[in-house]
């Protein structure tokens, strides 16, 4: 099977997340069965560290990812969605998994899922328990894909489960409440073991103690664990923060865990990282117990290098364009409060949103950080109309237009901002997405310009 018929075969298989109307009921019996089929790998992971939640859960798989192979540790990571390819979502030491090895290990499933059919999400889950089966990285890092209890990667036996900050998201499936949500996050405790979570709502927070108590989870509150003190931020269009991103911006801090003192740099934007790095080094003085080798100097020089896509990513310095997937409350307030540390001005904002979101919660915040908004929609059939975004835009007092595509949107902000204002892109994975990729080419004809001018 080559890589071409691979992704073929997965686009054959439902995908919940295109579809146009969300799923609603979640059964584990479908991917059970798959797994059981290719012999459990799941069941031999070693070291799994199972990250859930609402705000930064991506973040922090990312962060732990990169402190632990900066340990000389080898890892696995599993994320989702993706951004720009869907290798993306499985990676050792770092790397995407090859074209080629991703195409073997669809090519083991198939015969699989003939008898088994599975979803999209549940085969790329299974693609990756098998990988990481084989391989034996010293720690895996898993990330949850929706609500925690009957999610696909909840089949793992994780060592320290991790739950970020809860709050409104994916409301029709997991609850219209925080406390209905947080007992849906809770599921991937595990009795005897440590779970770590971030800081939490009220609410959130009394919710997840008393399911611990009842599963006989060890709940170890990261605020508790680690002190955080001497915030700075650096501005993106003032300096540069040496780091895998290599376009500047980030924020520095100093810390005490149980890892030690110091003082940490980070090349991402926004307090929020600051949070989501805590709840990180929470979870890594708990790692260190049982392995020597993660250290706090090692731990600090692979945070200075993490890049994460989509999470305030600074893609471009000339002109400046920003991305975020931006797609629940408390990622706009998180991208609200970045613009107003690192950018210290109003930006051109390009917005777009899958269906049934929380949108008009979402993009308040950001209404004093904007100049103007250009509506798009991204390619997705769960892709929310541009007439609905006007009417919340509309409500809301911010001037705006209407562009149609993400491209015909991006290039219309490029544009307006002449090289001068602030390009801020957000909504949601898929708009990141498509605006990565259009300013991939933009990039590539740059180059061939200036190479035909030489």
């Amino acid at each position: 099977m080559t890589y071409s018929e691979a992704l073929r075969f997965l686009d054959s298989l439902v995908n919940y997340e295109k579809q146009a109307k969300p799923r609603n009921r979640f059964k584990l019996d479908n991917i059970r069965r798959l797994l059981a089929l290719a012999g459990n790998p799941q069941a031999q992971l070693k070291n799994v560290v199972l990250v859930g939640g609402t705000k930064g859960k991506g973040s922090v798989c990312y962060m732990l990812e990169s402190a632990l192979r900066a340990c000389g540790l080898r890892t696995g990571l599993f994320v989702s969605p993706h951004v720009s390819t869907v290798r993306e979502r499985i990676q050792l030491d770092g790397e995407y998994l090859s074209k080629r090895a991703f195409a073997a290990l669809a090519e083991r499933f198939r015969p699989l899922v003939r008898q088994q059919p599975v979803s999209y999400f549940e085969l790329i889950t299974a693609m990756a328990f098998e990988l990481f089966a084989r391989k034996q990285p010293d720690w895996t890092v898993i990330e949850v894909g929706l609500g925690g209890r009957l999610d696909a990667t909840n089949l793992c036996k994780p060592t320290v489960s991790v739950i970020t900050r809860i709050g409104l998201d994916h409301v029709a499936v997991l609850g219209r409440t925080v406390r209905k949500i947080a007992r849906e996050k809770a599921g991937i405790m595990r009795v005897g073991r440590p779970v770590v979570i971030g800081m939490q709502v009220p609410e959130a927070k009394a919710e997840l103690s008393h399911q611990a108590y009842r599963i006989g989870a060890e709940l170890v509150p990261a605020t508790d664990r680690v002190r955080v003190w001497n915030v700075e931020a650096v501005s993106v269009q003032k300096a540069k923060v040496p780091g895998a991103q290599g376009l500047g911006g980030g924020v520095a801090f100093s810390v005490l865990s149980e890892l030690g003192a110091g003082r940490i740099e980070l090349p991402l934007l926004g307090q929020h990282q600051v949070e989501n790095c805590a709840t990180v080094l929470g979870v890594l003085g708990l790692l260190a117990r049982e392995d020597c080798r993660i250290r706090l100097d090692s731990v600090k020089q692979g945070l200075a290098k993490v890049s994460i896509p989509a999470r305030c990513q600074v893609v471009s310095q000339e002109p400046l364009v920003v991305l975020d997937s931006c797609h629940n409350p408390d990622s706009g307030r998180a991208l609200a409060e970045a613009i107003e540390m690192h950018l210290g001005t109003k930006v051109i904002l390009v917005y777009g949103s899958l269906s049934g979101k929380l949108i008009t919660a979402t993009v308040a915040p950001l209404v004093p950080k904007v100049e103007i908004v250009i509506l798009v929609e991204p390619a997705s059939p769960r892709a929310e109309k541009i007439s609905h975004l006007k009417r919340i835009f509309t409500r809301l007092g911010i001037r705006h237009v209407a562009a149609g595509s993400v491209r015909t949107g991006l290039a219309e902000a490029l544009r307006l901002a002449a090289d001068k204002t602030p390009v801020v892109v957000a909504g949601s994975f898929y708009v990141a997405g498509e605006a990565l990729q259009e300013l991939g080419k933009k990039q590539k004809q740059t180059v061939l310009v200036a190479d035909k001018g030489k």
